[in-house]
């Protein structure tokens, strides 16, 4: 595809102002060493449903109760491999009715300077929890130690967390290199993931669903939001393949942590889909964010017994709360939140790219917030860029307050003190698709900011390179609109061709350079170049569109176009169309933008001045077009 070099300023800008940020390195994000080396697993125990604990824990042989299995595994040797010994244990397939929860404490973790660490695995379909009519009381599952794994287990029906991994107060030491792989959590009375101080942690192929719902239907504002799935105070976190769903909530949490990443997850009907808490160095990228039509407002309310008019879910929410780990006295300082007893130092936001992401329906799909203003000092939002990602549609009441699908709320500002506040500073929004339906969601706009009127700044957000459905005073340079992008489209889960830039497709072509060098792929993972579409999918020569239209005007082979190549001409001739109808005309660059339209009179069509290059002539009556490919190639 060719590109218009005049839109290459704002880029520019844009790339320059980058880079004192070293982008690569939080890319380069280390997975957990498990069963490896020093690591190795050395002893195994088995447990079965219907075991017996005066078994010896073989597999003809299962023990019955968890604690009996972790007894059944050693402790390291002083003075060998730092005192740790490795071990695991395996569920035989069936449901491990419990009311306790499977628990490792600390006597079953360190004795001395040895330690025990236990990794927990499936075989088959294994079911860890209470009955729907008898809830656990507690959390389900609690190991303790380092290098580990958990895999192939379903967590569900508990008062409390369904996967929790945090170091009780007599342990000083982080937990460190953790896995999670196909790890099913559902319907837990709060989390079902904490995953809270824990060094090189990786989920993949798990989900959550009904985090936080049971029981609690009569909940009013204000009421606590717990997540599906959050990483607290962790480092070097990443999340892949799974799915998070119907929280009341979060879905996705990233709080007080520090380099993230995650991917080609499905977060959808949360009430918040994706939350950064004062976490740095985070990658959301080729997720699907979305809130499923017909669902009911239920699911878009944090605190269910709420009566106001509510729009669907929020995509991603960005704010700094301020709050501590273990420490107290929380104050913002240099970029930072700083509490005492102990002393703690964590980053606000700061370094965050989200791209080649798809949401659907979301309320608010793009949101930044003040965050917790009652500290003392100045929290930052700084760093963030949003750019090539496909935003379509929004559900919920039309009633509802006003909003944006970008939403920046910042309304607060103490006067008095002039220093509690939230600030934002180099956010770029740029390369995005954004449309909604504007007739029947009046109270949205595209960018909508709540600002108090004395706030000393900085505010700075700055719009770029993307294609919008309408007006606004926030469009920003080289920014398209196009009122014909689709206002809503079905669940883009095997019908992706529908939002493909493409011949066929012409209201999703808009090419633009690259925001960054490492946006090699999209969504799908196809290779992008130096100058790529916007949104989340690259441009493709033919789509195979899949819509329930008429069919098309004709064969293309029976309208014949000439000259073509078009050799400074300054008119096309068109034969083949019916005497009997009135035709239209469209004349597109290969990069979306339109350069004339009208009657096509006396099958011919005056050339207006154009590039040098293909070009996309679309000719249309009332209800049906085609489209032909035209050549043009001027001597000026």
């Amino acid at each position: 595809m060719n590109f218009d070099k005049n839109c290459f300023l704002c880029i520019v800008i844009t790339v320059c102002s980058l880079l004192s940020i070293n982008v690569q390195a939080q890319f380069d994000i280390p997975e957990p060493i498990i069963n490896t080396g020093s690591y190795t697993i050395t002893d195994t125990v088995y447990m079965s449903p219907i075991g017996d604990d005066s078994n010896p824990g073989t597999f003809s042989e299962p023990v019955k109760s968890f604690n009996t299995a972790l007894q059944k595994l050693p402790f390291g040797v002083a003075g060998v491999n730092n005192g740790n010994a490795y071990g695991l244990i395996m569920l035989k397939e069936g449901f491990y009715e419990t009311h306790t929860g499977f628990l490792q404490s600390i006597s079953n973790f360190q004795s001395g300077n040895t330690f025990k660490n236990v990794s927990i695995e499936g075989i088959g379909e294994v079911i860890i929890g209470g009955t729907v009519d008898s809830f656990a009381n507690g959390h389900l599952l609690r190991l303790l130690g380092n290098h580990i794994f958990i895999k192939n287990i379903k967590l569900r029906y508990s008062h409390g967390i369904g996967l929790l991994l945090n170091r009780p107060s007599g342990l000083t030491s982080r937990q460190n290199n953790v896995l999670i792989e196909n790890v099913q959590v559902d319907s837990v009375g709060n989390f079902s993931m904490l995953l809270s101080g824990i060094d090189t942690v990786l989920v993949r192929h798990s989900g959550s669903y009904y985090s936080s719902r049971p029981f609690k239907d009569s909940l009013t504002t204000p009421c606590q939001w717990p997540s599906g799935i959050k990483f607290l105070n962790s480092r070097d976190c990443i999340i892949h393949d799974s799915e998070i769903a119907y929280t009341r909530g979060e879905g996705l949490n990233f709080q007080n942590s520090l380099r993230g990443k995650a991917y080609n997850n499905t977060l959808r009907d949360n009430g918040l889909n994706f939350y950064n808490d004062n976490s740095a160095k985070l990658i959301v990228r080729n997720n699907h964010i979305y809130n499923t039509p017909g669902i009911g407002e239920v699911y878009w309310r944090n605190c269910p017994a709420d009566t106001t008019k509510v729009l669907s879910g929020t995509g991603i929410l960005i704010a700094n709360e301020g709050s501590c780990n273990s420490g107290s006295a929380p104050v913002f300082e240099n970029c930072m939140t700083k509490c005492i007893l102990p002393d703690e130092f964590i980053r606000n936001v700061d370094s965050m790219f989200v791209y080649n992401n798809i949401f659907q329906n979301n309320g608010r799909s793009i949101s930044f917030w003040q965050g917790e203003t009652d500290h003392v000092g100045v929290n930052c939002v700084r760093n963030v860029f949003i750019f090539n990602n496909t935003i379509i549609g929004s559900l919920g009441s039309t009633e509802a307050s006003n909003s944006g699908m970008v939403h920046v709320f910042y309304p607060s500002y103490n006067a008095l003190f002039n220093n509690f506040y939230g600030t934002l500073d180099n956010i770029h929004i740029s390369h995005n698709i954004i449309s909604y339906d504007t007739a029947v969601y009046k109270n949205i706009t595209p960018v909508r900011k709540v600002l108090h009127n004395f706030h000393p700044g900085p505010l700075d957000i700055q719009f770029g390179y993307n294609l919008w459905v309408r007006n606004h005073q926030y469009l920003g340079t080289n920014s398209i609109v196009r009122s014909e992008l689709p206002a809503e489209l079905p669940l883009l889960k095997d019908t992706l061709n529908k939002i493909t830039p493409c011949d066929e497709n012409l209201v999703f072509v808009y090419e633009a350079p690259r925001a960054f060098d490492f946006l090699t792929k999209d969504y799908l993972g196809n290779e992008r170049t130096e100058f790529t579409n916007v949104g989340a999918l690259e441009y493709e020569d033919n789509c195979n569109l899949h819509y329930n239209i008429s069919p098309p005007l004709q064969n293309e082979t029976d309208i014949l176009i000439y000259p073509n190549p078009c050799l400074n001409c300054s008119s096309i001739k068109i034969n083949g169309l019916s005497n009997s109808n009135q035709y239209y005309y469209q004349l597109f660059t290969i990069q979306g933008r339109r350069l004339s339209q009208g009657l096509i009179k006396n099958h011919q069509i005056e050339m207006p001045l154009a590039g040098n290059g293909i070009h996309l002539l679309y000719i249309m009556n009332e209800n049906k077009k085609t489209v032909h490919k035209l050549v043009i190639k001027n001597h000026f």
